[in-house]
């Protein structure tokens, strides 16, 4: 038991850490923008003390007028905070290409294309349907975008036939269990697809205002997944709470419409980040994976909980990462299980030479410090109530009358 403990200790020690990482041109700007990332929460949390207690205060008798300072700072904040993204996400999209020119990256063509002319056919639709919001344009967006994704499937089986998915992971298919996963999937899928639907029972479809907001989270989310504290010796990684972005949507508007906000986010990070073995286990820890993340709206109009926006958002946060967590398990046992073996050797944890414990560990590893990073910094957020009263003013929670909203915002 001793030794076991000692050999987990040894696996953590190969834990990459990016505090301080400028071995190559990818380390050194994931160092960089995390502590420009650190800076700006520092920042911005210590300039909102400073307004909220050097504010001046009302003479007797007459009534307080807002600070424009606070004003003036949450403009700003939000305007620093979509440069951030936008710099993010250009500045790694080119390193990502320069790496793949210079061999220390790979690209699938046959996989990577097609993903990228989906995400580009559904940011080109949310466009058109935020300028033009008719009918004909929301469903001519969503027919494209879909065909655009069946495609994108397609190619995944092929490129999965070929064995070439395979072969690049020296595997065949004796060693990934296909009927397991195929079942694992559409079993997730519908557990996933019933809680969505029976929590957000009467939410009304998509508008300008949820598009644009599925964007910007969307978009935040897929920066943030960039900035890393950690990355795992077996794979995965611990990030800058970056799925708080897409689990505040699906609070906002449900989780109907954050299902969807994730499974987009699944396929930008596919893009860059794709290990394919099979086109079930690519469902499950892309597609599957990260439309769960929208589950964390499913206990936003539960009865039990009106008005306690932190024990909801916490709650939802937890079902969410669950599933997550849960998908994927599945595709580390059936697809990845032949690796546990290996694991065991190197480490010497003869435990990790069954796939199931294999895969909880690895799980663990990245999926419970990720959610306990989102909860923890979801907590925070809501704590202060101008945030709780945008978040419910701002999302889609039904007719909300003046009463309804103090008692929301009310701690616990």
């Amino acid at each position: 038991m001793l030794s076991d403990l000692l050999a987990f200790s040894d696996m953590m020690s190969e834990v990459t850490n990016y505090f301080a990482n400028f071995s190559s041109t990818t380390n050194a700007c994931r160092t960089v923008l995390l502590w420009i990332a650190i800076a700006m929460v520092v920042a911005f949390i210590v300039l909102k003390l400073v307004f909220k207690y050097t504010a001046p205060k009302p003479a007797e008798g007459e009534e307080s007028v807002p600070d424009k300072r606070q004003t003036i700072l949450n403009r700003a904040g939000l305007f620093a905070a979509l440069a951030f993204v936008v710099t993010t996400i250009v500045a790694f999209t080119v390193i990502y290409f320069v790496d793949v020119k210079n061999g220390d990256d790979d690209l699938v063509p046959i996989t990577f294309y097609p993903l990228l002319v989906f995400v580009l056919v559904a940011i080109v639709s949310a466009i058109a349907a935020v300028f033009k919001p008719t009918k004909i344009v929301k469903i001519t967006g969503i027919s494209l975008s879909a065909a655009a994704l069946v495609a994108a499937l397609i190619c995944m089986i092929v490129y999965y036939s070929s064995g070439d998915a395979l072969a690049w992971y020296w595997a065949s298919e004796d060693d990934v269990n296909s009927t397991a996963l195929y079942i694992s999937a559409v079993a997730v899928i519908v557990v996933i697809v019933a809680i969505g639907f029976l929590s957000d029972r009467g939410s009304k479809g998509f508008d300008t205002r949820s598009i644009t907001f599925a964007a910007v989270c969307i978009a935040l989310s897929y920066a943030l997944s960039f900035i890393r504290f950690f990355k795992m010796p077996m794979g995965g990684s611990i990030t800058f709470a970056s799925m708080l972005p897409l689990m505040l949507y699906s609070y906002m508007f449900g989780c109907k419409k954050g299902l969807l906000a994730g499974l987009v986010y699944g396929v930008l990070d596919a893009i860059t980040d794709a290990w394919i073995l099979h086109p079930a286990q690519f469902a499950l820890d892309y597609f599957v994976a990260y439309s769960a993340v929208g589950l964390a709206g499913c206990l936003r109009n539960f009865p039990a909980l009106k008005g306690k926006v932190r024990t909801q958002f916490t709650l939802g946060a937890i079902i969410a990462g669950v599933m997550r967590f849960i998908s994927h398990f599945f595709s580390g046992v059936f697809a990845f299980g032949m690796y546990a073996s290996g694991y065991a050797e190197e480490y010497g944890i003869s435990a990790l030479a069954n796939p199931y414990f294999y895969s909880f560990v690895y799980q663990c590893m990245y999926v419970i410090p990720e959610v306990i990073i989102v909860i923890v910094v979801g907590v925070i957020l809501l704590s202060s109530k101008n945030f709780t009263k945008q978040v419910i003013s701002l999302g889609d929670f039904g007719k909300k009358t003046p009463e309804q909203i103090p008692a929301t915002e009310t701690a616990e």
